[in-house]
């Protein structure tokens, strides 16, 4: 009954994984031109046109329709494969899988609450049943990476000629001049940050990316922009709080960063000068700039470019230009920045 269980899960889910194609725009016509939508007075509006402001919600949805149209493709190639493997004879495809691709191991309860752990989970959501989902869902990982495994094997042993063209994913350039960042400076993965001092899912990421820089040290550069929401009172003086204390030196900023990110459900204009004051810089200074609104038009045009790059929540981020939304699990940014490193 598990095996059949198993095999309904790779035969619907498990289908679309290390999507490995060469990847062209689909919005030009066989003649090569870009594809008209519509036609006014004789002004042409292109497909391409219907991308701007929206590039990153349209390639999700074409990803999906790519990923469905991958499912059923693995759907058919599998059974196929089996045919060809003289082993399958007077045997099911779901008993070939687990006699012939698939050793699973034992998921034990260490396993489980790493798991947990990685994904951060509150601690009042954990209970009996979480734990055996996480147990069933980390024994069908193991089916599929292994059979996934198998599936390319057999792809390259049987010279298979696969054509699904995989949608392009979008890239935003995204300005990091004069911005804080920490790290490298010509580090080969840039990751620039959209956000917010009091949005609690931007204090959970500054976590996650002291893991990636622990990680990945002299490979990274994290870069700063501000987005902070208008339903926080006290983020937009933050922000500009933080630009004052940069305005000196560009470890101030951290610091400040850092300090007000540890106090975010309590940032009152005296609590940020406060903070700013414990801190070595010249405190006259800060105080002059913050109150002056010296940069208010800064923040303003980070804002203004996180929304012209697909930013609507934070936090927001981009890996070489790709997007990431949201206070994501590390493996997330680790298989974008893998790939960045790969492709230098």
């Amino acid at each position: 009954m598990i095996k059949r269980v198993k095999w309904f899960f790779i035969r619907g889910a498990v289908v679309s994984f290390f999507l490995m194609f060469n990847v062209v725009k689909a919005d030009q016509s066989s003649s090569g031109q870009i594809k008209s939508v519509a036609i006014l007075n004789g002004e042409t509006i292109t497909q391409e046109e219907l991308r701007g402001g929206a590039e990153k919600a349209i390639f999700d949805a074409e990803l999906k329709v790519y990923e469905l149209y991958f499912a059923q493709l693995k759907a058919k190639l599998i059974p196929k494969f089996i045919q060809l493997d003289a082993r399958s004879q007077n045997i099911t495809d779901s008993e070939f899988i687990f006699k012939h691709i698939v050793k699973t191991q034992p998921i034990t309860k260490q396993d489980i609450e790493q798991f947990i752990q990685s994904r951060r989970i509150a601690q009042e959501k954990i209970n009996d049943d979480l734990k055996e989902k996480v147990r069933t869902y980390m024994e069908n990982q193991q089916v599929t990476t292994q059979l996934e495994r198998w599936f390319w094997q057999q792809v390259k042993k049987h010279n298979v000629e696969i054509n699904l063209i995989k949608p392009q994913e979008p890239r935003y350039n995204v300005s990091t001049k004069g911005a804080p960042y920490i790290g490298n400076e010509n580090a080969p993965v840039t990751i620039v940050e959209f956000s917010d001092f009091e949005c609690p899912y931007c204090a959970s990421a500054n976590k996650t990316l002291a893991q990636l820089r622990e990680k990945y040290a002299d490979k990274i550069k994290i870069v700063y922009k501000h987005f902070p929401l208008s339903f926080h009172p006290n983020a937009q003086q933050a922000a500009e709080a933080s630009m004052c204390a940069f305005a000196q030196s560009n470890e101030y900023f951290w610091q400040l960063h850092d300090a007000m990110f540890a106090s975010q459900r309590n940032l009152s204009l005296g609590v940020i000068k406060d903070k700013a004051k414990s801190l070595e810089l010249d405190y006259q200074a800060f105080n002059k700039c913050l109150d002056s609104d010296q940069y208010l038009s800064v923040v303003e045009h980070d804002i203004s470019e996180g929304e012209s790059t697909g930013v609507s929540s934070t936090p927001a981020f981009y890996i070489n230009g790709r997007l990431i939304k949201g206070a994501q699990p590390i493996d997330v940014f680790v298989k974008k920045i893998e790939e960045e490193l790969v492709n230098q």
